[in-house]
């Protein structure tokens, strides 16, 4: 029986003296570790400061846009100039009755923005803030008459418009920017620009080109893109680029122009999100065509 005792006493203290040493190095690594001060945090890009992304709204119906926002101001819907929900809700700054207009099958097609003469400046600098170097920006050059005086981007296959109307009212307004496809090229349904950027110089020797991401849905409220394809526009042409299979669609893809392997030239680099992975695939134009060079999971500059 002392034994026993003495045996089970024994058992506490080795007890004691683990729990004691686990305590101790838990202690010991927490506080080497650096306080969490904004010093210490990575932030990501700053998101749109948007009640919603545009692009999303575009694959909503209006039901959908419904349950997001609430009940809204709605027109009596006997004709298209009528069917719409107005909110009020903040864009690019400043509050607006922001109008949502609706269409076949009940969706949503395009947002509306009435600006005040006395909030076009500031609206205007916050879109540029937002929306980066805009596609044409001829909103407030006084030399041209109003009807050619307007600024607009393109992203996440939206349009955003400054402008002003016939009566000279001043109006944001946001559409999806089909692609025209005027070459005829094979681009699936529905193509929308996803992004474009002109002027681009060193793809082509002595050219300045146009480079646009174009993506096609599998259904108008789908927000993935089943295939992309990148066209590069320039004087003598449009050069059609295709995916590799497994890097093709996703969600919410973009191109930044880079130099990959040292390459003479620019090249065109896409990223896609397929929602468990992202892939980056690379372009690069020689002998009138855009040839394939990378596509990996892992950037560039992490190989």
């Amino acid at each position: 029986m002392l034994e026993e005792k003495k045996f089970r006493r024994l058992i506490l203290v080795i007890t004691l003296i683990v729990i004691v040493s686990v305590v101790g190095i838990y202690a010991l690594y927490y506080s080497k570790q650096p306080d969490l001060k904004a010093d210490n945090v990575k932030t990501t890009d700053v998101a749109l400061d948007m009640p919603i992304l545009p692009f999303d709204a575009f694959s909503m119906l209006k039901e959908d846009l419904i349950i997001k926002f609430g009940e809204g101001e709605e027109g009596n819907g006997q004709d298209y100039d009528n069917q719409y929900v107005d909110y009020n809700q903040k864009w690019f700054g400043k509050m607006f009755k922001a109008r949502y207009y609706y269409g076949l099958y009940t969706r949503i097609y395009q947002i509306n923005l009435k600006v005040e003469k006395n909030d076009i400046q500031s609206v205007y600098d916050e879109m540029k803030k937002q929306l980066g170097t805009p596609i044409q920006d001829t909103l407030l050059n006084k030399e041209k008459s109003l009807d050619e005086r307007k600024t607009y981007w393109v992203k996440d296959s939206v349009r955003y418009s400054i402008f002003y109307e016939d009566s000279g009212q001043c109006m944001a307004k946001m559409w999806l920017e089909y692609y025209p496809n005027p070459d005829g090229h094979n681009l699936g349904e529905r193509p929308t620009i996803i992004q474009r950027q002109d002027g681009v110089e060193g793809i082509i020797d002595g050219e300045k080109v146009s480079i646009l991401l174009v993506g096609d849905k599998p259904k108008y409220t789908s927000r993935y893109y089943k295939n992309l394809y990148l066209i590069i526009g320039s004087k003598s042409g449009s050069y059609l680029g295709r995916m590799p299979k497994d890097g093709d669609g996703g969600f919410y893809p973009k191109f930044t122009l880079t130099n990959i392997a040292n390459s003479k030239n620019k090249n065109i680099l896409i990223e896609t999100d397929n929602e468990y992975t992202k892939w980056y695939i690379g372009f690069k134009f020689k002998n009138n065509q855009l040839n394939v060079i990378y596509s990996s999971e892992k950037e560039p500059s992490e190989q």
